[in-house]
């Protein structure tokens, strides 16, 4: 039994790839890369701000030192408040954060509304990139087709930080 268990493994893994989304769990984790150095910034993260916009601030004003750790802790589909944490990377601007937002955007697994934060997280660090995926993954499903035509119209609000209405 152990070895059709051991074997049935090795072809999960070979069938998802290799960046396998991590099962959802019936509570969202809050993941925290980069421990401790970057503990104050998760901390902040993490708090309960009220509002929205404030998530993606902490996240923002950390800037490039965090692109690393932000992209390991997306990685993780049950990482709670995973979506202010997406959009974050393409106000950083930081080209590392591309590999990991392109797995994020063609993942067919993903919710709609990742992609769609990923295609414009994609496009605020490389315009030519973002709008030759909005071409690609117009139509897919109605947010992303959304931010996609915002991209090929080259939309102002696609450039303004979140900010609370």
């Amino acid at each position: 039994m152990l070895s059709i268990l051991k074997y049935l493994h090795i072809f999960v893994v070979l069938l998802i790839g290799s960046y396998p989304a991590l099962p959802v769990a019936d509570q969202e984790v809050e993941y925290r890369s980069g421990a401790p150095k970057f503990e104050e910034v998760w901390n902040q993260f993490y708090a309960d701000p009220g509002h929205e916009p404030e998530l993606a601030d902490t996240l923002i004003n950390a800037r490039r030192k965090m692109t690393g750790t932000i992209c390991e802790a997306i990685k993780h589909i049950d990482m709670k408040c995973r979506r202010y944490a997406i959009e974050p990377l393409g106000f950083i601007g930081d080209n590392r954060a591309l590999p990991t937002l392109q797995i994020i955007l063609k993942d067919e697994k993903e919710k709609d509304y990742f992609h769609g934060d990923a295609l414009k997280a994609i496009y605020l660090i490389d315009e030519r990139l973002g709008t030759t995926y909005a071409n690609e993954f117009i139509g897919s499903n109605e947010y992303l087709t959304m931010i996609g035509k915002a991209i090929l119209t080259k939309a102002s609000w696609l450039k303004e930080r979140p900010k609370e209405d």
